[in-house]
């Protein structure tokens, strides 16, 4: 029969020695108990190291989660703002358009605008997987429009800026002045009572209330197409401006243009009567362009002198 192994044992108090024999099987079954032990700390060692890692690194992607979406609301908001910017320069640049007889850029056109660069499909995939991604690719198709739209405008810049290099001399024929300065508006542009013939309709101009005998001068330089007698405007005078503009004269007590003749911003072409349909001193002014009636307050400009 084997001798089974033998351990000895010394008490450090007592320093007596004791003997202890193991079998096989239990030094075997005490190996794979301490094996076992090893294993199962070393695991939950790492089970902790990586819950506690990714823990932390999801915290980290939480805060950063939201940071992001704080800075796209902000952007946003800027945009909205840059929009807005942009939709008051596309109004100026349809009045100067219109001002230089140029046609006005349609809304189809400013919908497709020039160039503009587009996220790839791959990118808008990766994009769509996160919490904001629908804010993220509205805000890139925003911005993509913005950058169309800046794109248009200076193109249509370079237009109008081309345009007023040729024409240096267009200011000279613009409307600006008021034709009685010292007078005052007694009847606006619009529809109105009449009051000699007692029904509403559409007053083409505007009065300008004035004693009688007050100088007229002329808004602009122009050519003089009509200088008499016009029917319920009494005596009239009508000047023809250049690119389309035209001012027209009513109820005149004196003329002193005739037609044919040129004249200049500030001269002197009549004045202030009540001649025709009229009930008082004043004169009737209008401003067309291009045969259609314009409100004349709309051009009158206090820092341009004659």
């Amino acid at each position: 029969m084997q001798n089974k192994p033998l351990f000895i044992y010394v008490n450090p108090k007592t320093s007596k020695m004791k003997e202890v024999k193991l079998s096989i099987k239990k030094i075997v079954a005490g190996i794979v108990c301490l094996i076992a032990l090893v294993i199962f700390s070393l695991k939950y060692s790492v089970d902790f190291l990586v819950d506690f890692s990714q823990n932390s690194r999801i915290s980290k992607l939480t805060r950063e989660n939201e940071v992001l979406q704080t800075e796209l609301k902000k952007i946003s908001q800027k945009i909205t703002y840059i929009n807005s910017d942009i939709d008051w320069i596309e109004k100026k640049d349809d009045q100067i358009r219109a001002m230089l007889d140029l046609p006005p850029i349609t809304a189809d056109v400013r919908q497709v605008g020039i160039g503009g660069a587009t996220p790839s499909a791959a990118e808008i995939n990766k994009v769509r997987e996160l919490s904001f991604g629908n804010e993220l690719i509205n805000s890139w198709n925003f911005l993509e429009q913005l950058e169309r739209e800046i794109r248009l405008e200076k193109t249509s810049y370079q237009t109008l800026l081309k345009t007023v290099e040729l024409r240096q001399d267009s200011l000279k024929y613009l409307p600006v002045l008021k034709p009685v300065p010292s007078a005052y508006i007694s009847s606006s542009f619009g529809n109105r009572f009449h009051p000699i013939l007692k029904k509403r309709q559409f007053h083409k101009g505007i009065d300008l209330a004035a004693n009688s005998g007050t100088p007229i001068i002329a808004p602009a330089d122009g050519k003089v197409v009509s200088a008499g007698t016009n029917q319920g405007y009494g005596k009239f005078v009508q000047i023809n401006h250049k690119y389309g503009f035209e001012t027209a004269y009513g109820h005149l007590k004196k003329i002193y243009v005739r037609k044919g003749q040129t004249v200049k911003r500030g001269d002197k072409i009549g004045e202030v009567g009540s001649t025709g349909l009229s009930t008082s001193n004043h004169l009737h002014y209008e401003v067309r362009f291009k045969g259609k009636a314009l409100n004349p307050r709309d051009f009158f400009l206090n820092d341009i002198l004659h």
